[in-house]
């Protein structure tokens, strides 16, 4: 493993951030936004953003997240099209993430479909260390950045979200290169990309840790008919039929279980 501070000052970062039509790479769904940060220590050596044609519907989810539409995006090059763009600066480079094995899984899929190979030198996982090292209430990017009271440009959209991810990276690394505790956590670690191949699916943070602890959350959803409903919800399971992902959960409403597709929910609360 790379000491992580050795490797922030000596070696330059990548800081990477996709969008999506979806949350599973192995269900169809496609980067549509690509935001690269080319970055050694504290400066910013370079900077990349594209929009991608994926070649399918953003669902009515990641569009609400997002703020990207089909119109958009099914003028915008394939990803066939800047891939050599997007390994020139990633391939080889240690790259950062906040929840690395959603954007370096959707960027596998993609690549893998060309049968372009890729290798990082390592990855640092942001989230993994706002949840090792600190007490968030919520770990997403956005709820990290403002307790850190870092600017988030452009929230939700690739570049934006990778510049936020930057400036967390950076107040992670000075406020915790000084610590013993930190010092002997492995945070840094080398990776295959067949490592991610076996993310089949990645859950929003908030989703996850809800998940693991039996929580409550509020959650916004889109029903067939287009009406959106705020519902109290404890998950219970993910399960796919029928071609889609489905959060099943008690809802606090019904007091009876029920099932939620994944791509319909469209904002995640905690509560407090």
């Amino acid at each position: 493993m790379t000491e992580f501070p050795h490797l922030f000052y000596d070696q330059p970062v990548a800081v990477v951030d996709v969008e999506t039509t979806g949350l599973s790479a192995l269900y169809g769904d496609r980067i549509c936004e690509v935001g690269i940060v080319c970055a050694q220590g504290d400066q910013i050596l370079d900077t990349y953003q594209s929009l991608v044609n994926p070649q399918r519907l953003i669902s009515p989810g990641a569009a609400r997240v997002n703020g990207l539409s089909d119109a958009e995006v099914c003028q915008a090059p394939l990803f066939a099209e800047i891939a050599s763009q997007v390994l020139e600066r990633i391939n080889g480079a240690v790259l950062v993430c906040h929840n690395a094995p959603f954007d370096l899984g959707f960027l596998d899929a993609e690549l893998a479909r060309l049968r372009l190979p890729w290798q990082p030198a390592g990855v640092i996982d942001t989230l993994e260390i706002a949840r090792r090292c600190y007490h968030f209430s919520s770990n997403g990017l956005s709820r990290v950045a403002a307790r850190l009271r870092i600017e988030t440009p452009q929230a939700h959209r690739a570049l934006g979200d990778a510049l936020t991810t930057f400036q967390v990276f950076r107040h992670f690394y000075h406020d915790l290169t000084g610590s013993t505790t930190f010092q002997e956590q492995e945070l840094v670690s080398e990776h295959h990309p067949a490592t991610f191949r076996l993310e089949v699916l990645n859950l929003p943070p908030e989703l996850q840790e809800a998940l693991a602890g039996n929580e409550s959350i509020v959650i916004t959803y889109v029903d067939a008919k287009g009406a959106e409903t705020d519902r109290m919800i404890t998950p219970l399971s993910i399960r796919a039929a029928n071609d889609y992902i489905y959060l099943f959960a008690y809802c606090h409403l019904r007091q009876a279980e029920r099932s939620f597709r994944l791509d319909r929910i469209i904002e995640i609360g905690r509560i407090d």
